[in-house]
């Protein structure tokens, strides 16, 4: 029996995640100037072929892992952050979906060689901030201009009002995380920071 095109696509996209995720293990033990394609070709039982026909380059797959992680995160943020969600449902919705991202052991594993890398090779530094931080804080920074037009919080800076409720969700925890000192926390600990995080947070922008 022939495979459907959509079951090829399935079979392909599934591959293409485990790839990925492969790719993060292989950055997390070896650091990025360490890991090579040949190593997560091998690991993923894929050929170099393949990744090189997917991906183009080293840059191009751990860009790829990036943005990978960052549709998740705007998933979580799209999700929550509707108009007619009231305002701290939203924000506790999107503060789950946020730290469990980048409290988790991919984000971290990506942040930790983004930093090791910063100075001798920016590109990984770049991408994560073009591919990642910029659209989600641009996501929130866009929620809370709206909230404040609506009358429903008071927010002289948005800019300034997603640095302080990321504060207030991540705090220490996300250094902890990259210094290896702090594991990765469970569902209920999210809920609880994304809770307190979004009551906080409304008691100093409140309208």
């Amino acid at each position: 029996m022939k495979r459907t095109s959509t079951g090829k696509q399935s079979l392909t996209q599934a591959r293409r995640a485990h790839i990925l995720d492969v790719a993060v293990e292989v950055l997390a033990e070896r650091g990025y100037r360490d890991a090579t394609m040949l190593e997560v070709a091998r690991r993923s039982s894929a050929s170099k072929e393949t990744l090189y026909a997917w991906f183009g380059n080293k840059p191009g797959l751990f860009e790829a892992v990036i943005r990978r992680s960052a549709e998740r995160i705007l998933r979580g943020l799209n999700g929550h952050l509707d108009g007619d969600v009231p305002v701290e449902a939203a924000l506790t919705g999107f503060g789950r979906a946020m730290a469990a991202q980048l409290l988790g052991d991919h984000a971290v594993a990506i942040d930790r060689a983004a930093i090791s890398e910063a100075f001798s090779g920016p590109g990984l530094a770049g991408s994560l901030s073009r591919l990642c931080r910029e659209p989600i804080h641009g996501t929130l920074v866009r929620y809370l201009e709206q909230c404040d037009a609506r009358g429903l919080l008071n927010v002289e800076d948005a800019n300034e009002a997603v640095g302080t409720f990321l504060g207030l969700l991540l705090g220490d925890a996300r250094t902890q995380r990259l210094l290896g000192v702090l594991d990765a926390p469970c569902e209920s600990d999210i809920d609880v920071r994304a809770t307190r995080a979004a009551g906080q947070f409304l008691r100093l922008y409140h309208a």
